[in-house]
Parts: structure tokens; sequence; C-alpha cells
């Protein structure tokens, strides 16, 4: 059965006239102008490399995005759910399918409405000297695919709780995951034991059909996750754990080069949280 895109953009409007009708949502704007005009041209560097591009908030622009995604996300499914407008969505003649897109394209829509005020920065590097257009396309384009990857991560946390913060904190967490994988192998280590405990708090999910003991689940997976990293068992899994870290994919596009690969990643990657958005909406068995 073909997905009704009618439905699609009816709530994609929905979601963005929500969003953007509301008073935080120009705040978020705002703040994420000045956090990245702030991490592109305010920090210690810029004015010495004599370059009129980015780099500088390259570097910083994946930990921006841990924090200002989720902010956009936090309320897709938990504000429903403490509304009880969930019920209401859920036992419309639309299908699951329907709703997840509807709502990650509306926040999409949101994330880039942000991108072209940021393109304010293009103005005061036109201003400052002569910017190249191809390499900030593609600077651009790598924004606009992480963002896209971590909008349906966040997408995916705010279906954990009908608490806006706490639904905040998991989609950052899951971002951050994602940004920091590949930092060091330490840092590998903690994330697969946090895949863990995001894999056994699933099972629950699956095999009871509902969201009471998932946390207890998740402790356990971790737990085990944990013992099994620190007495070495896994250690060579640090680097399979590596390799799901957005930097190096990242990175490319911030030097001009789109490499078809990292696209795949990004979509991909974006591809499965939203199955298993869609997966955990049809359990419709939240507590």
């Amino acid at each position: 059965m073909p997905i009704d895109l009618s439905v699609v953009r009816a709530i994609v409007r929905r979601e963005l006239g929500s969003y953007l009708g509301n008073p935080a949502g120009y705040v978020f704007l705002t703040l994420f102008i000045a956090g990245t005009g702030w991490a592109a041209f305010l920090r210690e560097g810029f004015f010495s490399r004599n370059l009129a591009d980015l780099a500088l908030l390259n570097q910083l622009m994946p930990a921006i995005l841990t924090l200002f995604i989720p902010a956009i996300t936090m309320n897709l499914w938990s504000e429903e759910r403490r509304q009880g407008t969930d019920e209401l969505l859920l036992t419309s003649p639309v299908r699951d399918i329907e709703v997840i897109l509807g709502k990650y394209f509306g926040a999409l829509g949101v994330y880039t409405v942000a991108l072209l005020f940021s393109l304010t920065h293009y103005l005061v590097l036109e201003y400052l000297g002569e910017p190249d257009g191809g390499l900030l396309l593609a600077t651009y384009l790598g924004y606009w695919l992480a963002g896209a990857l971590f909008i349906s991560v966040g997408l995916l946390g705010s279906m954990f709780s009908n608490n806006s913060t706490v639904a905040f904190i998991v989609g950052a967490v899951g971002c951050g995951a994602l940004v920091f994988a590949d930092a060091m192998p330490w840092a590998s280590g903690i994330i697969g034991a946090g895949l863990m405990a995001a894999l056994g708090a699933l099972l629950w999910l699956v095999a009871t059909g509902g969201a009471r003991g998932a946390g207890i689940a998740a402790i356990v997976g971790g737990g085990v996750g944990m013992i099994l990293w620190l007495s070495g068992v896994v250690g060579p899994l640090e680097d399979v754990f590596a390799t799901i870290g957005i930097s190096p994919r990242f990175r490319s596009f911030g030097e001009g080069i789109i490499r078809l690969g990292d696209i795949v990643y990004f979509v991909g990657g974006a591809a499965v949280f939203l199955y298993l958005s869609s997966f955990l909406l049809g359990r419709r068995h939240w507590s």
C-alpha cells in the first residue's frame, strides 16, 4: 500500500505551525544563529588564518547540533503523550509510517529554516574576503545531512517519555554517541555499553509490548556491556563501535569533498532510526 503523501504533508504543516507559531521556536532560531556565529567568527584563530571559510565552525558543529537538534525533537512525541493527543492521532485512519514521516519532515523543515537563516554567515564571509562558493555549498550539505540523521535519533528518543526534559536528554545522549563514538577508545567502549543498554530496552519492548520495566532492562543490558568491556572481552569491538561515529564523514564535507558513501551513511542511518520509530509506534502499548 503506497504512502499517502497528503497525510504526510498535513502532519508536516501541523508540526511546522506548532513550532514556528510559538515564540520558543524563534528563540531557538536566534540561539542557533548566535551559537554558530560565535563558533565561526569569534573564536581565537579566525582572523589569524586569513581564510574566508567556516573551518572553525565545522570543528564544533556536531557538538552544537547535539544540543540544538534535541531541542527541536523533544516535543514531537512527549508533548502528544502529555496532552493525550497521541491517542487521537493513532486512532485516525493513517498509517504509522505516515505519522513518523510527517513528524520527521516537520522537524527537518524547522532545522532547514534555521540553516537558511544561518546563511548570514556567508554574508559575513563575503564582507571579509572571497569565500569559495563550492566549498560552502558542500559544507552546508554536510550540516543538513548531519541534522537529518540527528533528527531521526531525537524523534526516536522522544517516544520513550512524556517528559520533554527526559526526551531532550535521551536525544542528546543518542546524538552525542554518534559524535564521540570515534573520539577515543574509552568513549567507544562506553558507547558500546550504551548500545547494549538500548538493545536490552528494545528487546524488553518487543517481548512485553510495553515500556514498563524497559528502564531496568536497559540498566541490565548496559551493566553487562560495561562488565564485558572492562574485562577486555569485547576490546576488539571498540573498533566496531568507533565506525558509527560521524566525524570522518562530516569532516569531508567541510573540506569540500562529497562522497557517495558519506551520503549513504547519513541517509541510511536516518532510515534505520525512522524504521525503529515506526516499529515502536506499531506496538501502540506505551505505558
